[in-house]
């Protein structure tokens, strides 16, 4: 079962808890995770707050859409967040809806948490990549 601990920390309410919880269902499902007790973590910020997390935690002094940060306890597999003025920027840019936009972080935030690492190698990123399209597409299925 996933336990989702959802916040939103930013103005615009227009996304909430359940939204995340069927992309993050669908993704455990995809990772075979779904007869496992797992705890996510899904916060949507702005774009302060993800700056001060990407220069604190990856030495980066810019905006970014998602951070993932594992966690090593049993069934805590750690914390999403997601910056929703960035993402809608991104969205408005790729001509994709906020929606779609959103679910691929998730997703690929979510991926990392799982293990997954497009930085790690070519091959890697081509691995992630792929999972995450295809768990993408059983979402617009």
């Amino acid at each position: 079962m996933l336990d989702l601990v959802f916040q939103n920390l930013t103005t615009d309410k227009q996304f909430n808890e359940n939204f995340f919880k069927k992309i993050l269902e669908i993704a455990g499902g995809e990772l075979k995770l779904v007869n496992k007790n797992i705890s996510v973590s899904l916060n949507l910020v702005g774009e302060g707050k993800i700056k001060e997390l990407n220069k604190k935690h990856m030495n980066k002094n810019k905006v970014t859409d998602v951070l993932s940060f594992p966690m090593e306890e049993s069934g805590d597999m750690g914390d999403i967040f997601i910056c929703l003025p960035f993402a809608k920027k991104e969205a408005k840019s790729e001509n994709v809806d906020i929606e779609m936009k959103l679910a691929q972080l998730t997703v690929h935030g979510f991926l990392h948490l799982a293990g997954y690492d497009h930085e790690k190698s070519e091959q890697e990123a081509e691995k992630m990549f792929k999972l995450e399209n295809k768990i993408l597409d059983k979402l617009n299925g």
